[in-house]
C-alpha cells in the first residue's frame, strides 16, 4: 500500500496581507491532494484571517496565535512575531516530520527555514520579492521580470532548483476549463481589487463606470469575504441593475472568460487574466506589485493606472472611455496575454516534478 506523502503550507492571510498568498497555495495544495498527498496548513490568526474558510474546505489547519501589537513595520509586521518564535510555535504543534514544507510569506526567510531543519525532507519557497536570503530545495517565482534569471543569484543556496516565470504560474483548475467567450455585442466589465480592498476602489470604480458615455453595459463586481465595505457595495449594486455583486465567488474563471475588460489590482490575478486572454486596466496596491505589473505593461497585456491610493474617479472613467474608443487596443492586449501563460498554468508540471523527486522515499 502506498503511504501518502505529507505537505505543510506555512502561509497567512489578513486584512493587511490580503488573500493572494493563501489562494495560490490553495491551488498547489489541491493539486497535491489529487495526487495522493496529505495536506495541512499552518496559519497565524491575524485579524481578517481565513482559517475557518480553509477548514470549511476540509483542510487541517494548525492555528498559530494572534500576535500581540508590536512596533514592527514592513513585512516583519506581516508576521507579527520573530521568525524564531514562529518556528518554535509551529514545531511545538507539528505531530511528525513532513515530506514537503511550503512557505509563502514575505515575513519569513532563511532564518525561519533553518530553524525548521529536521522537521521536513524538502523545502519549497514561493516568493516574488527577491529581497531576502533563502535556504531551500526549490524556489518558485511565477512572475515576469526583466532580470528574472539573475534576481536570486546571491539570495539562494547554490543547489536550489529555481522555477521561474509565467510557465510555472499556479492557476486554479477552473482556469484550464474555460476559454475566452466574449459576446462582442455586449460590453461586459469585471471589477476586482483583491480580497480586502481597504481603499474601497471598488466603490470608486462603480461610480466611474456610471459616468461613461456608453450606458449599455453589464459589470460583475467581485469582492472577498474580508472586504470592509460590503454593505455600501451591496447598496450601490442594488440601486443599478447593470451591476452584479459576487462575494468570494468560486466562479472567477467563468466571469473572466465573458468579460470585455477587467479593472482591478496587480498581483496573482494578472496570471489568471492572461490565461483567459482578458485585457485589463490595473492599479498597484503594494510596492511588491509594481515591478511585475510594469513588465506586463511592457509586454502589452494591460494598461497601468498607477498606485491605488492616487487613483481618481475621473482618471478611471477617462482611461476606460479611451479603450472603448479604440477597440483594437483591447484586441491587441488580449492576443498578447494569451501568449504569456500556458493553457491551465504550470501547476500540473510542478506536482509532476515533486512526485518524481519523492519517488521511492516511502
Amino acid at each position: 500500500m502506498t503511504v501518502s506523502k505529507k505537505a505543510l503550507f506555512r502561509v497567512d492571510a489578513s486584512a493587511v496581507i490580503g488573500s493572494g498568498h493563501l489562494m495560490r497555495c490553495l491551488t498547489l495544495a489541491k493539486a497535491l491532494q489529487q495526487s495522493n498527498w496529505q495536506v495541512q496548513f499552518a496559519c497565524r490568526a491575524h485579524p481578517g484571517h481565513l482559517i475557518q474558510w480553509l477548514q470549511d474546505q476540509s483542510f487541517d489547519v494548525i492555528t498559530l496565535q494572534q500576535p500581540p501589537d508590536t512596533k514592527a513595520s514592513g513585512y516583519a509586521a506581516w508576521l507579527g512575531v520573530t521568525e524564531q518564535q514562529d518556528a518554535a510555535e509551529l514545531k511545538e504543534q507539528l505531530q511528525a516530520l513532513v515530506d514537503l514544507l511550503v512557505i509563502d510569506h514575505y515575513g519569513l526567510s532563511k532564518t525561519f527555514e533553518q530553524a525548521m531543519t529536521g522537521f521536513y525532507r524538502k523545502l519549497l519557497v514561493i516568493d516574488d520579492l527577491a529581497n531576502r536570503a533563502h535556504q531551500c530545495d526549490y524556489l518558485l517565482d511565477q512572475n515576469l521580470y526583466p532580470q528574472m534569471y539573475s534576481r536570486y543569484d546571491n539570495l539562494v543556496n547554490k543547489e536550489a532548483q529555481l522555477w521561474l516565470g509565467p510557465s510555472y504560474v499556479l492557476l486554479r483548475p477552473e482556469f484550464a476549463k474555460f476559454q475566452r467567450a466574449v459576446d462582442t455585442n455586449k460590453l461586459r466589465f469585471l471589477v476586482f481589487y483583491g480580497g480586502t480592498d481597504e481603499l474601497n476602489l471598488t466603490s470608486m470604480t462603480i461610480k466611474a463606470l456610471q459616468q461613461l458615455q456608453k450606458t449599455d453595459f453589464h459589470a460583475d463586481i467581485v469582492i472577498g469575504l474580508a472586504n470592509p465595505h460590503k454593505t455600501e457595495l451591496e447598496k450601490l449594486c442594488a440601486e443599478d441593475a447593470r451591476f452584479a455583486l459576487f462575494i468570494q465567488t468560486p466562479h472567477m474563471a467563468e466571469l473572466m472568460s465573458k468579460a470585455s475588460l477587467m479593472i482591478g489590482a496587480g498581483g496573482s490575478t494578472h496570471w489568471e487574466r492572461c490565461a483567459l486572454a482578458l485585457p485589463a486596466l490595473v492599479v498597484t496596491l503594494a510596492e511588491n506589485q509594481v515591478a511585475s505589473t510594469l513588465s506586463l505593461v511592457e509586454a502589452g497585456v494591460c494598461g497601468y493606472l498607477g498606485q491605488g491610493q492616487d487613483l481618481t474617479k475621473a482618471q478611471l472613467t477617462s482611461a476606460v472611455q479611451q479603450l472603448l474608443d479604440h477597440p483594437e487596443q483591447l484586441q491587441q492586449m488580449s492576443d498578447k496575454a494569451r501568449q504569456l501563460v500556458p493553457q491551465g498554468g504550470g501547476c500540473a508540471a510542478i506536482v509532476e516534478r515533486l512526485n518524481t523527486e519523492f519517488q521511492g522515499q516511502h
